[in-house]
């Protein structure tokens, strides 16, 4: 676990807004005027595709660890924006999550507490439907950074009572595992939610569609070595397998894509 750093905590902000629009730069000019002058706005990232909720929700949970407790995370992947759908703000070891209720904070694991946030004081006064990044979001966390208890935000939730993505997470047996792609990142490599610490056999083969690999290598340039038309398996910095090609993207040179089903297999 990470420590607690002195002072407010980071507020951390993770949108599909991009950055050409005025969107980020108003969402953060709420934040500077009213948290605390301590406070820091740390731009995780802008990038999530559009209105991806999955892609945002894994981001999510990929870096949210390395952050030290008091960091309040913003994710405004909402395009529920103005509807009946709920704001949530949640608590997870020593974080602060502030999200749509849209499944964006379901890749975490028990949330210890929740509320529906609805108390208009937080927001700015006559706030916009289809701008609650600025409207609401950033002044609830700056709210949280300059002090304001979660509890004061609105009432309790149960976290059994928030949106959850239709996720099923891999599945592991004696002599095979079950799971899925759940990302590409920008080098085309193909990553799998199957944590290599947890396959309890070996040698193994991958299996994802028409595809069987059973390359392993402990790195990239290793896999470099290989021709360039053969996949091989890594276990990247995350500690899941992954699925890469010698040269070029191997989402393109395999036509995988995201959520395709994996297949660990025991070789003989």
């Amino acid at each position: 676990m990470l420590p607690t750093v002195a002072g407010p905590g980071p507020i951390a902000l993770i949108t599909d807004f991009g950055w050409r629009d005025s969107y980020v730069a108003a969402m953060k000019g709420v934040l500077v005027s009213r948290a605390s002058p301590g406070a820091r706005v740390l731009d995780l990232t802008h990038e999530i595709a559009l209105f991806d909720i999955f892609e945002g929700a894994w981001f999510l949970r990929t870096v949210a660890p390395f952050y030290p407790q008091g960091t309040i995370f913003v994710i405004v992947v909402d395009p529920g924006v103005g509807s009946s759908r709920r704001i949530v703000a949640a608590e997870l070891d020593g974080r602060f999550y502030l999200a749509p209720d849209n499944g964006v904070l379901s890749l975490l694991g028990e949330l210890e507490r929740a509320v529906s946030v609805e108390n208009e004081a937080f927001f700015l006064p006559h706030g916009s439907t289809t701008f609650h990044g600025r409207d609401r979001f950033a002044p609830v966390a700056a709210a949280l950074s300059n002090g304001t208890k979660i509890d004061e935000l609105g009432p309790a939730l149960h976290p059994n009572e928030l949106v959850h993505l239709d996720y099923t997470p891999p599945r592991y047996d004696a002599d095979r595992v079950e799971g899925s792609i759940v990302a590409v990142d920008r080098f085309g490599n193909i990553v799998t939610d199957i944590e290599a610490s947890r396959i309890g056999f070996s040698p193994f083969a991958v299996r994802v569609k028409y595809v069987l690999i059973e390359h392993l290598v402990a790195n990239y340039a290793e896999g470099a070595k290989l021709s360039d038309a053969d996949a091989f398996l890594v276990i990247g910095s995350g500690g899941l397998l992954e699925i890469s090609t010698a040269k070029g993207s191997a989402s393109e040179v395999l036509h995988l894509k995201r959520f395709e089903v994996v297949e660990v297999m025991k070789r003989t």
